[in-house]
């Protein structure tokens, strides 16, 4: 009865899947992970509260056919890994990713469905249900690989010679009293230290990882306590996918973020599958998953497939040295990034 009821799930998913292209990515549904959110930590929601959350963005609500849904209060290898799976097994049932899904995540998002990823293939055949058939993951600002901010909390809350006023800017950004915490009330953000961060999951995967990077975030102070370049949040390292922590200024080796041709601070090498496609010195951490225009956008990798086109039309520009006023130089950026913010040019681009 039980297999009879998942073949029907799986007949009505394929029929409603077929009404609702416009919620498609290159003809592939889309789930959605949301990243870091700050009042898990005070406020502990329940599975319940967790699972009903609309995080990511409108523009990427409005395209998407589910959500895979986790506490910041929890652990990556703990109940956050239950909270995903217990979601996962409902697109199972369903058939939502029977003939293939995009995942468009963002920050800490990385990190949970990279060890989703890594997992699922045997959770889902153990508990009889078909893996989701994940084509590609779209990540915007990933955090993946760490950041100094979990650094910093974890080592508040674990020596007690920290002065008090560091214990409260800290807490302060992370909205909870670190004068009293222990990591236990950390949540996720134990898994977020560089060497936490990068010890979980760390096994190559065949799904391809599209990253999308930005600069800015320049209104969060505490920025300068991040290494290298970052979004206000998470450092370029991170969210470029560089196979080591070392803090870099781009991407790449030889395009800025503001997409001038020049010798730069890139990755040493990068996480396997994983690939830089668009950055932007414009875009903060929370703006890249948003449909608001801030800057132009520069491309690191273009032209490939990882099961749809990676294939954004892109020109070049020069800047004479005269013009001051101007960063002068040569630049290849991304057409129609000029208006489009770097979310709807993903998404048309992708369906095009």
């Amino acid at each position: 009865m039980v297999q009879l009821i998942k073949k029907i799930s799986v007949v009505i998913g394929l029929t409603l899947l077929s009404t609702l292209s416009y919620a498609q990515i290159a003809g592939y549904n889309v789930l959605l992970v949301h990243g870091f959110q700050f009042g898990d930590l005070s406020s502990q929601p329940s599975d319940a509260e967790v699972y009903e959350r609309r995080l990511i963005s409108d523009f990427w609500e409005q395209r998407a056919e589910g959500r895979l849904n986790w506490s910041s209060a929890e652990r990556v290898e703990g109940k956050i890994s239950q909270q995903i799976f217990e979601q996962a097994k409902r697109y199972s049932a369903q058939g939502t990713c029977a003939l293939g899904c995009v995942v468009v995540l963002h920050s800490t998002g990385d990190q949970v469905m990279r060890h989703f990823l890594a997992n699922q293939e045997e959770w889902l055949r153990n508990a009889g249900y078909e893996p989701l058939n994940i084509v590609a993951t779209i990540d915007f600002g990933g955090a993946g690989g760490g950041t100094d901010f979990a650094d910093l909390a974890v080592g508040v809350v674990t020596n007690e010679s920290i002065p008090q006023w560091i214990k409260t800017t800290i807490g302060a950004f992370l909205k909870i009293d670190l004068s009293n915490a222990n990591t236990e009330s950390l949540g996720v953000v134990n898994d977020l230290t560089y060497s936490g961060a990068r010890s979980i999951a760390p096994q190559p995967n065949h799904i391809p990882r599209l990253r999308f990077s930005g600069s800015g975030g320049n209104t969060n102070p505490l920025k300068v306590l991040l290494s290298g370049y970052s979004d206000g949040v998470v450092p370029a390292s991170s969210s470029c996918a560089a196979a080591s922590p070392a803090a870099i200024d781009s991407c790449s080796n030889s395009i800025g973020y503001s997409g001038k041709l020049t010798s730069k601070n890139g990755p040493s090498g990068l996480m396997y599958n994983h690939f830089p496609v668009l950055m932007s010195k414009h875009y903060g951490h929370g703006p890249l998953k948003e449909d608001n225009h801030k800057g132009t956008v520069t491309y690191v990798q273009n032209n490939f497939n990882v099961g749809f086109d990676v294939d954004f039309d892109t020109y070049r520009k020069k800047v004479p040295w005269w013009q001051f006023w101007r960063e002068s130089g040569t630049f290849q950026l991304v057409s129609g990034s000029d208006s489009k913010s770097m979310s709807r040019l993903i998404y048309d681009t992708f369906n095009r």
